[in-house]
């Protein structure tokens, strides 16, 4: 059993960034499907926590990181709260939603990286965690509201994902300081789900 060791501190930060930020696009999929205060509640905060636990569990990771800092809980109730009573203004801002949720995407893939490296777990376990917790919490929301999940249709989601990880085991393997990795790997996994984003870019779709 491993237990939850604290992250640095500019990683913790940006991870508790990214729990805001999911929290918020899963909370706004409620208003979506017109969901009640709860509705809101409880998508908000499988969103921003449901990878990050999956992730745990996985790893034996214990207490697990929602528990060990109950910051995380707070804001994603918070948030979630939030826009259930505030985000109809905020649907209709969808450039704005999707950038802030690459921005979230490439947090949670540095942290899963990070946190599955200090696990002890070789190069293709590291790949695995990291886009579990990036993407686990949207798997969960779809599920939760009959939705096919994200990371299985044509866009470039869990793919950014990946590759974020594959930056991260390559800069670690060179040696890298640690301020390039964490810089490194958000910004390229933001920057090509916003990229296939904005150019359309797809996988092959069945």
């Amino acid at each position: 059993m491993i237990s939850a060791t604290p992250l640095p501190s500019v990683v913790h930060v940006l991870d508790l960034f990214g729990t805001a930020v999911f929290a918020l696009t899963g909370a706004l999929r409620a208003l979506t499907h017109r969901l009640d205060l709860m509705g809101a509640v409880v998508l908000a905060v499988v969103t921003a926590m449901g990878g990050g636990m999956m992730r745990d569990a996985l790893i034996g990771r214990h207490p697990p990181a929602a528990f060990a800092d109950q910051s995380y809980l707070i804001i994603a109730v918070v948030v979630g709260v939030a826009a259930f009573f505030w985000g109809r203004t905020l649907r209709g801002q969808e450039s704005w939603l999707i950038a802030f949720d690459a921005v979230g995407l490439g947090v949670f893939t540095l942290v899963g990286a990070w946190i599955a490296d200090q696990a002890g777990l070789g190069s293709v376990g590291i790949l695995f965690i990291a886009m579990l917790t990036a993407t686990g919490g949207g798997m969960l929301r779809a599920m939760l509201v009959a939705e096919i999940p994200f990371i299985l249709k044509k866009e470039i989601y869990a793919s950014a994902s990946l590759l974020g990880a594959l930056g991260y085991l390559l800069l670690d393997g060179l040696g890298v300081s640690t301020g390039v990795i964490i810089a490194s790997v958000m910004l390229t996994t933001t920057a090509i789900r916003l990229l296939a984003w904005r150019l359309n870019l797809n996988l092959p779709q069945a």
